[in-house]
């Protein structure tokens, strides 16, 4: 399964928001800011919603270094959303990964730095799915999504197995 190009503006994006903010590595907060810099289907939600994250940039603003160019990491969490998002859009039907699947990603994490913040913020799974389904038409396989929805699933990793089986 291959990357959307939505996806992968969301990944420059985010990249662009990891070097501008002064840090080293991408994480998921890096990631959701680059939602809000590119034309997707998330930040169609979040503007519908009026979720933003204002107070995300603010608190991830660091002095620059200069000296930190060059390659930038993603973070291990990261890592692990970007994998499950293959795993959203297969259970959504979807022959592409693209900016909403890593969102679902990272809600279905609840326990994750980025699952922590969307929730903060108001964002739940079935509510970005809801606001998703506004939008555009969803067809779920619903056992695999009761999978990817569950916490537990998530943390012990049943999506990246049922990845690796696909």
């Amino acid at each position: 399964m291959k990357y959307s190009k939505e996806f992968d503006q969301l990944s420059k994006h985010s990249r662009e928001s990891a070097i501008e903010l002064g840090w080293s590595y991408i994480s998921s907060h890096h990631f959701l800011i680059g939602v809000l810099k590119s034309d997707n289907l998330p930040n169609k939600i979040f503007k519908n919603r009026n979720w933003n994250f204002e107070l995300l940039s603010k608190s991830l603003e660091k002095e620059k270094d200069e000296s930190k160019k060059g390659n930038y990491y993603l973070t291990k969490e990261l890592e692990t959303s970007i994998k499950n998002a293959k795993y959203y859009s297969w259970i959504y039907g979807e022959s592409e990964i693209k900016p909403e699947h890593l969102i679902f990603a990272m809600l279905a994490d609840k326990k994750s730095t980025a699952g922590k913040y969307l929730n903060s913020v108001g964002m739940n799974y079935s509510e970005f799915k809801s606001e998703y389904q506004k939008i555009k038409e969803l067809k779920a396989n619903k056992l695999l999504e009761s999978i990817g929805k569950s916490n537990l699933a998530v943390k012990i990793g049943i999506p990246k197995l049922i990845n690796k089986l696909n």
